[in-house]
Order: structure tokens, then sequence, then C-alpha cells
């Protein structure tokens, strides 16, 4: 597949990080991409090897890393800045995809 296939899918990748703080949803991403959702989201896997929305939750937790990092914001502001339905569901994915609990990961760095 060229590069040309594939640019809504970068498109969509560098809205995706400029609006992390933002609530997306597919049929966002899909509109941004100018495609319909089902064509969008396989053409996202196949570009990705992720889901649009993994993708976005996976981009979202790497964000929230930095955040903790710099210690500015409390887990709940986090949560809530990154459009988690709460504190819990920002805990739980975050520990699923880095292993640790935000306040271990915020200590260690």
């Amino acid at each position: 597949m060229n590069d040309l296939f594939f640019a809504p899918v970068e498109r969509v990748r560098r809205y995706i990080d400029a609006n992390l703080t933002e609530p997306l949803t597919l049929a966002d991403l899909a509109g941004h991409a100018g495609l319909s959702r089902h064509y969008f989201s396989r053409l996202f896997r196949a570009a990705t090897g992720d889901p649009p929305m993994r993708y976005l939750m996976r981009r979202r937790i790497e964000h929230a890393q930095g955040m903790l990092a710099d210690r500015r914001h409390s887990v709940c502001e986090i949560a809530m800045l990154l459009h988690f339905a709460d504190q819990s569901h920002f805990c739980r994915s975050f520990r699923r995809r880095t292993g640790q609990s935000p306040l271990q990961y915020s200590r260690a760095h």
C-alpha cells in the first residue's frame, strides 16, 4: 500500500496528538479522515496495528505519564483532563498499560 493510501491515518494521528485533552469519538476521527467509521477503523488498524480507540487510549496514557512525571497535576485532574470516565477508570487503564498505578509511576519518576 502506498503513502497516499495511509495519508488519512497520518492526518488523524496528528489530530489525536494535538487534541488529547478533547473528548474524541470514533465518529470524530473518521470524520476528520473523511471516511466512514467502518472503513476508517479497518484502514487505521492496518496502518498502525491498533484500532483507533485503543491507539487514542495509548496516546492518552503516554501523555499522562509525562504529566505525572512533572507532578503539576493530581491523578484526579489528569483523569478529567484526558477525558477518562473517572479516576478509577484512569487508574485501571494506566495500570493495564504500564504495570504500575499512577501514584507508583509518579513516585518512580
